[in-house]
């Protein structure tokens, strides 16, 4: 029974994950561009630490940007973690700012062993998300043209695990993207006499792709330390794309617009190219320091929709952190138990506007407060970050994300014994 009621739960996580992420989740005027604002780590434990942590391999962590790392997950235990992110942006122009704020469940995921060297996770994770309303001022033709974009990609994932040898593992994901963005333009003419014009562009996204991952974990000679050295890929891969476009003459009667004319009402099927990535990452512990360093970079010069680039550039990400855990044992003391962590992170985006390539850079802090009773973590973290600039007519955007996640261990397939 109690094997059923845990299915019955993921069942219902990962549907309510599925219309969580289909939620506005940003409102960024850059995410208007490519497939909108990329995510990269999710959980608060990593971000954290600058966001990378793919040489982290911990039996109680579930890291699906790092495959190979299922195989370390501890016999008969079952992972499930989950979260939430505020993020509160101020953008900035030469002339005005604006600030706001998006909270958004971060992911669902689960993890469980096979038997002692193959493990095993899946979930439902955000992949990127747009929000933008944009205005501008056409003086020649006294018009108002506003803009806004809503939506977002979801990733499910299916993901295994094999320890090859004490020391090396092996894994790979395979990974479904779904989901829709919806991008509307809208001309307003001060002239009542001219109709007015909107167009509403809808691409829905779906498909599978594939992501492989090597681990190289060794303790070493004091056996009190270990290093952890971790690479994962994918290719070049086509997905399935449908473009729905509308295109419209309109004009006011009071608040309501009335439709005059449709010029374009059409459905177009088409492919998106979603670029190769590679990440690595590299991880030393020691009694009560954990130290992390990561680089990834991805393709996007490479990345086309209905064969559009975008103008994208490859992107680049370098980031590290600390983790000084002052004694996980102990028993009366509860602040020892707990892991205090900070990072850092460069970026330089796939974004190039006005001959200007984006750079994101920020600096994070958290904390990890394991709960014994009921082998559960909560983690906290603290990410305050920089994007763009306001040279070149660009924004400059200030951010501060909040995340909290919840992960809990149990008992799988093992029977209970009654007196």
């Amino acid at each position: 029974m109690q094997i059923l009621n845990r299915k019955y739960i993921i069942i219902f996580c990962l549907f309510l994950g599925e219309f969580l992420f289909a939620q506005q989740t940003t409102s960024s005027p850059y995410s208007r561009f490519g497939l909108g604002d990329l995510k990269s780590q999710f959980s608060p434990a990593f971000n954290s630490l600058g966001g990378g942590g793919y040489a982290i391999s911990n039996g109680k962590i579930i890291n699906p940007y790092s495959p190979a790392s299922y195989s370390a997950f501890e016999a008969n235990s079952f992972l499930f973690s989950t979260g939430i992110n505020n993020e509160i942006t101020d953008i900035q122009s030469d002339s005005e700012n604006q600030t706001v704020n998006n909270v958004s469940l971060s992911h669902i995921i689960f993890g469980l062993p096979i038997n002692k060297k193959i493990g095993a996770s899946f979930g439902i994770i955000p992949y990127s998300n747009i929000g933008y309303t944009l205005e501008n001022r056409d003086e020649n033709y006294n018009a108002n043209m506003l803009y806004n974009g809503d939506g977002g990609i979801s990733k499910v994932y299916l993901g295994g695990a094999l320890k090859l040898h004490k020391n090396i593992s092996v894994g790979g994901n395979a990974s479904y993207l779904f989901g829709g963005l919806n991008r509307r333009k809208k001309l307003e003419f001060d002239d009542e006499t001219i109709f007015n014009s909107r167009s509403n562009s809808l691409i829905n996204i779906n498909g599978v792709f594939y992501e492989f991952g090597a681990l190289f974990s060794k303790n070493l000679a004091d056996k009190k330390s270990n290093i952890s050295i971790a690479i994962n890929t994918s290719n070049n891969t086509d997905v399935n794309a449908k473009r729905t476009d509308l295109v419209e003459t309109f004009e006011y009667s009071g608040v309501y617009e009335i439709v005059k004319d449709t010029f374009v009402n059409s459905v177009e099927k088409g492919n998106m190219i979603l670029p190769k990535y590679t990440n690595m990452g590299i991880a030393y512990s020691m009694d009560k320091l954990l130290l992390i360093f990561d680089y990834s970079t991805q393709n996007w010069n490479d990345y086309q929709l209905f064969e559009e680039s975008d103008s994208l550039v490859s992107s680049k990400r370098f980031s590290g952190g600390l983790q000084y855990t002052p004694d996980i044992s102990s028993v009366t003391q509860f602040y020892k138990r707990c892991h205090y962590r900070i990072g850092f992170a460069m970026n330089t985006t796939p974004l190039q506007i006005n001959n200007t390539q984006l750079e994101d850079k920020s600096i994070s802090l958290g904390i990890g407060i394991p709960i014994k009773r009921n082998k559960s973590t909560y983690d906290i973290s603290l990410v305050l970050g920089q994007r763009g600039t306001t040279n070149n007519n660009l924004l400059k955007e200030n951010y501060i994300r909040i995340g909290l996640s919840m992960s809990f261990e149990g008992i799988w397939f093992v029977k209970q014994k009654y007196n």
